[in-house]
C-alpha cells in the first residue's frame, strides 16, 4: 500500500490507527500500516501552523486530530483533566503534548496544547551570544530548599487552536486580553517563567519522558480513555502499561525518522514540502532573513563561539518597521525556530566534515536551550569532534568549562593568538640547540607520580628532541626498581585519538639501567608531549598513553596534545607563551566523598584504562567496547602477572570512571544463591555520548518488549467512540457496552454517560465474526 493509494485515517469514523504493532517495535509493524500512519501525521502537520512533535503526533494518533475541524475533540477528551493554568502561580512543568485549560477568569478558559518548548537562560544575550559553560549544561539553578531539584526559565508555546482553528471572534478577544495584561501570557502568546522541577526525574529537556510520566501520572484518567487499555491484557498493571506507553511513543518517533514526506529536527518535524516552499519563496508569514540568522550563528572568534537562534529571531522581529504583525507570534515562533535549525543544518551537513567554505567548523551543540545553540569554531579541532555528524549535539561548551578556568571573557573579544611571529622549527639536519631551557628538559620532568602498595608506579614524562631522536624512553627511579631487570619487555603505546598501527602500538625494548631502548616513536609526537607511563612489579608489559586535548596548543595547529610547553617552544625556536595552557584537570579527578579511601583506584590509570579498552576491548554495537576487570589488568600489564591487590585497583579506578560518566558497568550478579557465582563485572566504553544514548535507548526497547511479552493483544481492534450520523443516536447496548467499559478503566466513580453524537465500538479480534456481532451490538438507531 502506498501513500497515494491509502485513504487519510478519521477518526471517530475509522477503526482506531493506534493497534497492537504500536507496542511491538517499528520493526514489527507493517510497510501498509507504516504509511497510512506516516500520511496521516503528514496531513496533520501540514494543517497546523506549529511544528509536529513526536508528543502532538502521538495526541494526534491517540486521541484524535480531525483534519476536517483543524483540532482535538474536547467533549471527548473532557477538559476538567487539562493542567489548570491561572495568572499569578508558578508555571507548572509543562512538556510538549501537554493539555491545558488557560483560566479567563470566571467559568471560561481557553483550551491548548504545548506545542514546542525552550530554555530561555537570561545569561544568553539579545545577540546570540551564550557563555560556553550553558552549552549542553543542566538547566536552571538548584531549588532553594537543598531537594535536589531544579528552578529552570522556560519559554512555553501553546496553540490555542488545538481545539478547533479559527478562534471565534470571543475567543480572539479574551487572548488579546491575556497578552496585554501580561499576567500569564506574554505579548506573543506564550508562557514564559521559571519552572520547578522535582528531583530524581527524568531530565528538564526530555519532552519523551516527560509527557510520558505526566500521562502515567496526573493524567493517568486521559491516558485510559484512549486505546491503550483496550490493548492490554491488564491495565492495571503499572509496569506493563509503563512499557507500552514508551514503546509506542519511541515507535511513532521512528516512524517520523523514516518519513520521506517530513523534515525532521530532532522530536521536531515539518512537511517536506513546506520546508522546500519556504526555501524556495520565504514564509509568507514573516520576512525575517533566515539566511542572515544562520550567517551569525556561523561566526567566530580566536575561541569557539556559541549562538542560540531565539534572541535572534527575537531581535530581528522586534526591530521591524512593520509591527502590526510579530512573525514569533503565538505558535508561528515554533515554526520560525525550526525552519532556522533546519537551514543551519543542512548548511552544516551540506559542509566537508561541517568545516564551511571559509574554514569554520559549524555544528549544533546543545538542541534545547534558546532554540538552539550553535557552536562555531575556526579549525582545526579534534578528530572526534569533526567526524561526528554537526545535527548531534555534544555539549561540547559545557564539557570544556567543566575542564578549564572559567573566564569572564565573551568568544568575540578574545585576543588574537600569541606569538604569530615565532620562528620554524630547526630543520632535521640541523643539531638540536641545547640553550638552559633543553638542558634542563634532558632531565626527567614528572609530573605526577603514584606508588601503590610499592609494586604500581605511575608517571608522566616530557619527551625532548634526544628522547625522541634516539628512540628512548626514560624511566623515573621507582619505575626502574619494580620492573623486572631480565627477560624481553613490551610497551603498549596508545596516542589518544590518533590511531597507530600494531608496529608501533606494540613495540619490544630493552632496559638499560634507567631508559628503555628500541622506541620507534610515531610521526606525530613532537618534543614536549607528555606520556603517562605505568609499571607494575615484575611484569614484562609497560603501558604508556598521551592525552588529547580539547583545543589545539597556541603552538601551531598540528600540536593537539598535552605538552611540557617549555619544551616544546625551545624545539621550535618560540617563547614561552605567557598564558600557557595548563592541562586541563578532568571533572572526574575529585573523588567522590561517599567513596572509601580504599576503593578510590588511582586517578592516573584512568587514561591508561580507557587506552585499554579502546585497543583490546570486545566489539559490541554502537562502537562499544567491553573487558572485564581481570581482562583489562592482564592488557596492561600482561596475562603472565598475577597481583590480586593490583587488580583491584585497576577494578576500583574503573568504578570511579562509572562513577564520572566515563565508562558504564554491566553487572554479572549470577545466582542470588550462590555468592560470587557471577563472575566479573563488564566495564564499557562508548566513542561518543550518542552511541551510548543509542545503546541505552535499544537495551530500555528489548526490556519493554519483555515486559509486554504476553500483555499486548495482538491483532485486535481496541474499544472507540464513532461518530453518528445526523438524526441517529446509539442503542441501548451501545450505552450498556460503554458504561461497562468505562467503569472498568475509571474505575466505579465514572461518569458512564455515553457523549451525545457518538456509540461505543467494542474492541474484537481484527478481521474476526465477532467483530462484526460487537459492530452490531453498538449500531444507532434512528432518533424517534
Amino acid at each position: 500500500m502506498t501513500v497515494t493509494a491509502a485513504k487519510v485515517w478519521r477518526p471517530f469514523h475509522d477503526e482506531p490507527l493506534f493497534v497492537p504493532e504500536l507496542l511491538l517495535g517499528p520493526g514489527v509493524v507493517p510497510d501498509g500500516l507504516s504509511a497510512r500512519i506516516v500520511d496521516y501525521l503528514t496531513q496533520v502537520a501540514g494543517a497546523r501552523r506549529a511544528p509536529l512533535h513526536t508528543c502532538t503526533a502521538f495526541n494526534a494518533l491517540y486521541f484524535g486530530f480531525d483534519l476536517q475541524t483543524h483540532g482535538y475533540r474536547a467533549e471527548v477528551l473532557d477538559p476538567e483533566l487539562f493542567v489548570l493554568l491561572s495568572a499569578g502561580q508558578q508555571l507548572p512543568v509543562l512538556p510538549v503534548g501537554t493539555f491545558v485549560r488557560i483560566d479567563r477568569g470566571g467559568r471560561r478558559s481557553l483550551w491548548a496544547e504545548v506545542v514546542a518548548r525552550y530554555g530561555a537562560d537570561p545569561a544568553i544575550d539579545d545577540d546570540g551570544w551564550a557563555p560556553a559553560a550553558l552549552s549542553g549544561a543542566p538547566p536552571g539553578q538548584p531549588s532553594a530548599d537543598g531537594d535536589g531539584g531544579r528552578v529552570v526559565p522556560e519559554r512555553i508555546i501553546v496553540d490555542v487552536e488545538a481545539f478547533g482553528a479559527p478562534l471565534t471572534p470571543a475567543e480572539y478577544t479574551e487572548l488579546y486580553r491575556l497578552k496585554r495584561r501580561g499576567t500569564l501570557l506574554d505579548r506573543r502568546g506564550h508562557l514564559t517563567g521559571l519552572v520547578q522541577y522535582p528531583p530524581h526525574g527524568p531530565d528538564s529537556r526530555d519532552d519523551m519522558a516527560l509527557y510520558t510520566q505526566y500521562l502515567l501520572g496526573p493524567a493517568r484518567a486521559l491516558l485510559l480513555g484512549g486505546p491503550l487499555g483496550g490493548l492490554l491484557t491488564n491495565a492495571d498493571d503499572n509496569q506493563v502499561l509503563a512499557a507500552a506507553l514508551q514503546q509506542a511513543m519511541d515507535t511513532i518517533n521512528t516512524l517520523l525518522d523514516r518519513a520521506d514526506t517530513l523534515r525532521r529536527w530532532h522530536e521536531y518535524a515539518t512537511p517536506r514540502s513546506r520546508f522546500d516552499q519556504y526555501r524556495r519563496a520565504g514564509s509568507p508569514t514573516t520576512d525575517i532573513d533566515i539566511d542572515d540568522i544562520v550567517h551569525t550563528l556561523s561566526r567566530t572568534a580566536d575561541q569557539p563561539r556559541y549562538t542560540g537562534v531565539w534572541p535572534l529571531l527575537s531581535t530581528r522581529a522586534d526591530s521591524r518597521n512593520d509591527a502590526d504583525e510579530d512573525p514569533l507570534d503565538q505558535v508561528g515562533a515554533a515554526d520560525i525556530v525550526l525552519h532556522a535549525n533546519l537551514v543551519a543544518a543542512d548548511l552544516a551537513a551540506d559542509a566537508t566534515d561541517g568545516v564551511l567554505p571559509g574554514g569554520t567548523h559549524l555544528r549544533i551543540d546543545d538542541t534545547w536551550q534558546a532554540g538552539g545553540l550553535w557552536r562555531a569554531q575556526r579549525c582545526p579541532l579534534p578528530a572526534t569532534v569533526q567526524t561526528t555528524d554537526p545535527r548531534t549535539p555534544l555539549g561540547l561548551g559545557y564539557q570544556q568549562a567543566m575542564r578549564t578556568p572559567p573566564s569572564n571573557d565573551r568568544d568575540d573579544e578574545f585576543q588574537p593568538e600569541p606569538h604569530a611571529h615565532r620562528q620554524a622549527a630547526p630543520e632535521p639536519d640541523e643539531p638540536p640547540q641545547h640553550n638552559e631551557q633543553t638542558q634542563a628538559a634532558n632531565t626527567l620532568d614528572l609530573t605526577e607520580l603514584t606508588v601503590v602498595h610499592d609494586s604500581l608506579v605511575v608517571y608522566t614524562i616530557a619527551l625532548n628532541e634526544t628522547h625522541w631522536d634516539s628512540g628512548e624512553l626514560p624511566l623515573a627511579e621507582p619505575a626502574a626498581a619494580v620492573l623486572a631487570t631480565s627477560g624481553p619487555l613490551i610497551l603498549e603505546l596508545h596516542h589518544d585519538g590518533e590511531p597507530l598501527d600494531d608496529a608501533e602500538q606494540v613495540q619490544h625494548v630493552v632496559r638499560d639501567g634507567i631508559v628503555l631502548h628500541g622506541v620507534d616513536w610515531p610521526w606525530s609526537f613532537y618534543p614536549g608531549i607528555k606520556v603517562t607511563v605505568a609499571v607494575t612489579r615484575d611484569a614484562t608489559r609497560i603501558a604508556a598513553t598521551t592525552t588529547l586535548l580539547e583545543q589545539p596548543l597556541t603552538f601551531g595547529d598540528q600540536y593537539r596534545w598535552d605538552a611540557n610547553l617549555r619544551i616544546l617552544a625551545a624545539a621550535l625556536g618560540a617563547e614561552e607563551p605567557d598564558d600557557a595552557i595548563p592541562r586541563p584537570a578532568e571533572p572526574d579527578d575529585v573523588p567522590q566523598a561517599s567513596v572509601p579511601d580504599r576503593h578510590r583506584g588511582v586517578t592516573q590509570l584512568r587514561g591508561l584504562v580507557i587506552a585499554a579498552l579502546r585497543r583490546h576491548g570486545t566489539t559490541g554495537a554502537f562502537g562499544a567496547r567491553r573487558l572485564t576487570g581481570p581482562q583489562l589488568f592482564a592488557a596492561l600489564f600482561g596475562p603472565d602477572l598475577v597481583a590480586p591487590p593490583l587488580m583491584w585497583e585497576v577494578i576500583y579506578t574503573c568504578d570511579r570512571l562509572v562513577d564520572a560518566g566515563r565508562l558504564t558497568c554491566e553487572r554479572n550478579v549470577g545466582d542470588p544463591d550462590r555468592p560470587g557465582s557471577g563472575g566479573p563485572d563488564t566495564y564499557v566504553w562508548w566513542p561518543n555520548h550518542t552511541a551510548r544514548r543509542q545503546a541505552e535507548q535499544h537495551s530500555a526497547a528489548a526490556h519493554r518488549r519483555q515486559v509486554l511479552v504476553g500483555h499486548v493483544r495482538e491483532y485486535w481492534v481496541p474499544p472507540f467512540l464513532r461518530t453518528l450520523p445526523a438524526g441517529h443516536q446509539a442503542s441501548d447496548q451501545a450505552r450498556q457496552a460503554y458504561a461497562e467499559w468505562i467503569t472498568k478503566i475509571r474505575g466505579p466513580d465514572a461518569d458512564t454517560t455515553l457523549i451525545e453524537g457518538y456509540t461505543f465500538v467494542r474492541g474484537a479480534l481484527r478481521g474476526s465474526s465477532d467483530q462484526h456481532s460487537l459492530l452490531r451490538l453498538a449500531d444507532t438507531a434512528p432518533q424517534p
